[in-house]
């Protein structure tokens, strides 16, 4: 079946080619007395108005376009005024007017509990829903446009409590408020005038305390001194305003001072003490010294008198007779070295006679000898090295005054390459040998002979090798 759903003034207005028009209401609380007679149902089918429809829940919106359809063209028939739909699927008719119109206005018979056509979630009833479904003690009224109920002007609900004073104290206010709900505005009715909703009275507090507040100052009075500083007094008082009910006092004094005649009073001068002497012009001999004073205590001032007599003071000083301060006389020559090689040291010497120190004259400063470096060249020669094949001699000597230093020697081989004789290829190249003799005979002394053969070594160090003697050597020389 195709239905329209428009909006009209007394609700939502329901047409179809085969319904009568009928319109929402409103949800009211459940009355059998009002709406008596059940003429329709699709929830239980043993009903004896069952519409032969079975109540659809995933489409609930149809199925209360058909119930409503249904129960519209039963009251019709049977002569009803409403309608209204209730227990999710029931259908109950109104006859008596008067009774459906006072059940209707009555604010108190008003519900808040119908369900909208969107019966998955059970959504409250809403403006946008085109049928609404009363519950177990609830009901949706409809009915026909030409028995909508007459516009229902709103009416005062009670007054609410007052508020609480908007102040302790001084000006105090308090609000109380009410509703326009007895009854609340319908079908175009007037609305109660907004400015009547509210009301305002004053509060019964006691006044406010006030602190008080000081006045401005006077002026000041007469100075107490012409100069060298004196001093003035203004007054006030705590009356801009006076403290009341209970305020405070104003804080501080009602005195206030302040210096005047400050112009300074004229101040003689007067010698302060002498300060200490100057140096003496000489150290001796006879010189003088002067000390000075100020006119400082106190200084004249403000057109006061200056000081009488002489700032200075001088006397003699230093009499004695001055110091003679004494004067080295030449060098003599330098004396003879104390090392004959290796950096030794040579001295000459001075005298403090030229002229010598008298009259706690300062004796002469620095040292009255000097010295200086001498025969700085080294007591070691360079290093000597030789080799004399076996069967052969050498004599080293150092010369006078030297004596033989070995550094490294031996009576042996470590090279095929020198002191060469014979097949070579079974000689021993590692071998050192005749230490003890070659020490014993050539170290610190002046001059040896070395022979360079096994019995003079007293060692055969690597049998059936030809062998060498090697010697490194420095010679030195004794400083002293």
């Amino acid at each position: 079946m195709k239905v329209f759903v428009f909006l009209a003034l007394l609700g939502v207005a329901l047409t179809a080619e085969d319904c009568p028009a009928y319109a929402k209401q409103g949800c009211l609380k459940r009355s059998t007395s009002v709406f008596h007679q059940q003429v329709a149902n699709n929830r239980d089918a043993s009903s004896n108005v069952y519409t032969g429809k079975v109540l659809d829940w995933v489409n609930y919106k149809q199925s209360l376009e058909e119930l409503g359809c249904a129960c519209a063209k039963k009251v019709k028939e049977l002569g009803g005024v409403a309608f209204a739909m209730t227990f999710w699927g029931e259908c109950w008719m109104a006859t008596d007017k008067a009774a459906y119109e006072a059940h209707l206005m009555n604010p108190a018979d008003q519900s808040g509990s119908c369900i909208g056509h969107d019966g998955s979630n059970y959504a409250s009833c809403a403006e946008g829903h085109g049928h609404c479904m009363g519950g177990e003690s609830s009901e949706y009224a409809y009915s026909f446009p030409s028995a909508a109920p007459p516009a229902i002007d709103g009416g005062f609900g009670n007054w609410s409590e007052w508020t609480q004073c908007s102040a302790s104290c001084g000006d105090s206010f308090q609000e109380r408020e009410r509703s326009c709900n007895n009854p609340v505005p319908k079908n175009g009715g007037a609305d109660c005038p907004e400015e009547e909703l509210t009301e305002t009275r004053k509060c019964d507090v006691p006044a406010c305390p006030v602190d008080g507040k000081w006045t401005e100052f006077s002026k000041f009075g007469e100075c107490s001194a012409s100069c060298g500083g004196g001093s003035q007094k203004r007054t006030r008082s705590c009356t801009n305003p006076a403290p009341a009910h209970g305020g405070k006092e104003c804080e501080g004094s009602d005195e206030d001072e302040q210096e005047c005649g400050t112009d300074p009073c004229p101040v003689d001068g007067k010698w302060g003490a002498y300060g200490a002497y100057s140096k003496c012009s000489k150290d001796c001999g006879g010189g003088s010294q002067s000390r000075s004073r100020s006119c400082n205590n106190p200084a004249p001032k403000y057109g006061g008198k200056a000081c009488v007599g002489s700032a200075t003071d001088s006397r003699a000083c230093n009499t004695q007779n001055c110091p003679i301060n004494g004067k080295w006389g030449s060098w003599s020559g330098y004396g003879s070295c104390n090392k004959k090689c290796g950096t030794g040291s040579q001295t000459r010497t001075r005298s403090c006679n030229n002229p010598s120190p008298k009259y706690n004259g300062a004796s002469c400063s620095g040292s009255s000898q000097q010295s200086r470096n001498c025969n700085t060249h080294s007591c070691w020669s360079g290093y000597h090295e030789f080799r004399t094949c076996e069967g052969s001699s050498r004599n080293v000597d150092c010369g006078s005054g030297k004596v033989i230093k070995l550094h490294d020697y031996f009576w042996g081989r470590t090279t095929k390459s020198v002191c060469k004789g014979g097949i070579d290829w079974t000689w021993s190249t590692s071998c050192r040998g005749g230490h003890g003799r070659i020490r014993n005979n050539c170290d610190n002394r002046r001059s040896c002979k070395l022979e360079a053969n096994n019995s003079w070594m007293n060692d055969d160090p690597c049998w059936g090798t030809p062998k060498y003697a090697w010697v490194k050597y420095r010679c030195y020389q004794s400083p002293y």
